[in-house]
């Protein structure tokens, strides 16, 4: 595999365990303590989103919860649940259920889909129940990696966006500190609205979303989302348990074929 399937492979990666949350997280958390959090922080030094440790191990379960109200008043309402852990190491585990198609029947079985990054051995494992494949991928070590020489024209053309017309800046809210789980956590709440006729919207579209951060370790506690064109959101942290998780987590179950890839730097 080749530099532009790397690089795509690099920044996938990256974000893996951050759950599309990391930006979030870390405003907030710069909001109640100065800095980053270290919970969902997706670091850049390393193609799986941590460099080697030493960290403190911890592991935790994330349910989300989906609902969306329909016109004639039905609700329906979706909840995911992922297990998530990290050893001294630096080492990631993912684990997450795909729900049955929508249509299927309804003794149709969930598949277990499992995602493991292992900064010190510079490998991704990826595995799903239902297909009992386990793909693991070898990346080259950084310093081998060429960047490509940056491009002036697009690096000028890139220094000035074009303004977007129209959009209202979000407000941004600080709510203080409350106890969540035992765990002091900070909140922000961010309001955004959508002019009318941004999206073909008659009339503006008003979207809040409030995430709580821990205080001391940086994780996201509780996010929330409400936007009438989805409906509304709800993430929460629980089960947080401090120590090393059962090192088996990061090894593929018997029973597996186990296909091998290596991403090749270019020369």
């Amino acid at each position: 595999m080749r530099v532009g399937q790397f690089l795509s492979g690099y920044v996938s990666l990256a974000l893996l365990l951050g759950a599309g949350q990391a930006p979030l997280a870390q405003s907030s958390a710069a909001v109640v303590n100065g800095r980053a959090g270290t919970g969902f922080s997706v670091g850049v030094a390393s193609p799986l989103g941590r460099t080697p440790g030493p960290y403190r191990p911890y592991s935790f379960t994330r349910t989300t919860t989906r609902v969306k109200k329909l016109a004639d008043g039905t609700t329906i309402t979706h909840e995911s649940t992922e297990k998530v852990a990290f050893d001294s190491n630096g080492r990631g585990y993912r684990e997450s259920r795909r729900e049955p198609p929508m249509g299927s029947k309804g003794d149709a079985e969930n598949s277990i889909v499992v995602n493991v990054s292992d900064p010190v051995n510079r490998t991704s494992i990826f595995w799903d129940s239902k297909t009992g494949e386990a793909i693991v991928t070898h990346f080259p070590d950084p310093r081998e990696v060429k960047r490509p020489d940056p491009n002036p024209e697009q690096a000028v053309a890139g220094s000035a966006p074009m303004p977007k017309i129209g959009l209202i800046p979000p407000h941004l809210e600080y709510l203080g500190i409350k106890t969540i789980n035992g765990i002091r956590a900070g909140g922000n709440r961010i309001t955004r609205v959508i002019p009318a006729g941004t999206e073909g919207n008659e009339q503006p579209v008003t979207v809040t979303s409030e995430q709580w951060i821990s205080v001391d370790f940086g994780l996201e506690m509780v996010s929330m989302t409400d936007d009438p064109r989805s409906g509304t959101s709800t993430t929460e942290l629980t089960e947080l348990e401090w120590g090393e998780p059962d090192p088996a987590l990061f090894q593929v179950p018997e029973g597996y074929t186990v296909k091998d890839r290596t991403l090749e730097p270019q020369n």
